[in-house]
């Protein structure tokens, strides 16, 4: 009986291990490029956040950005100094996304001209798809698109959708991932994370 470190069972198994890596290579990427959530609809890195989670992080400067709007304004952190910002970031795609929307909007409405403001950033999403989104949803308030990625990746966002909340000092104080339930939840995350409301 051959032992496997004779060369002759090594010359055998080997090949056979490396066909079944190349097979299970194979099998990955065919789930990826067949599975409806593949990488070409949901841009690179698109993940769904379904379950709600509060995330509170210890105070740190919140990471400034400049993005142009939807109707080519510019929406930038800086210019919103000295109110709650709350940044909800979402993609055209997302199902819980689209559950969210109105909400958002509510929200927005209601804060309209006060201490709390909405902003929006669509990612992993295709700009004409994104805009017929803020179009169904009648979304007014401001919403840009992060074409590189990099305000989603200084933010460390994981999934759409995800709610940022930054303190009228500059300070951002924590996420919820996942989708809000109603204007009176996202109140409620806005405070527990010390952002007021």
């Amino acid at each position: 009986m051959e032992s496997l470190a004779t060369p002759g069972v090594r010359s055998r198994i080997l090949p056979l291990i490396v066909s079944a890596a190349v097979l299970a290579l194979l099998g990955i990427l065919t789930y990826a490029v067949a599975s409806p959530r593949a990488s070409s609809e949901l841009g690179v890195g698109g993940r769904v956040n379904t379950a709600g989670k509060l995330i509170r992080f210890e105070p740190r400067p919140a990471t400034g950005f400049t993005l142009a709007t939807f109707d080519g304004q510019s929406m930038s952190l800086a210019q919103y100094r000295g109110k709650t910002v709350v940044i909800n970031f979402w993609a055209s795609w997302c199902p819980p996304c689209r559950e969210e929307a109105p909400i958002l909007q509510q929200f927005a409405a209601r804060h309209a001209g006060g201490d709390v403001v909405l902003l929006g950033i669509d990612v992993w999403d295709k700009e004409p798809d994104a805009r017929a989104f803020l179009a169904e949803f009648g979304l007014t308030y401001p919403n840009a698109l992060d074409v590189d990625g990099r305000v989603s990746i200084e933010y460390g966002v994981s999934g759409v959708p995800e709610t940022y909340v930054v303190g009228p000092d500059g300070r951002l104080l924590g996420k919820y991932t996942g989708p809000v339930q109603s204007v009176d939840h996202l109140e409620s995350i806005v405070r527990a994370l010390g952002g007021g409301s």
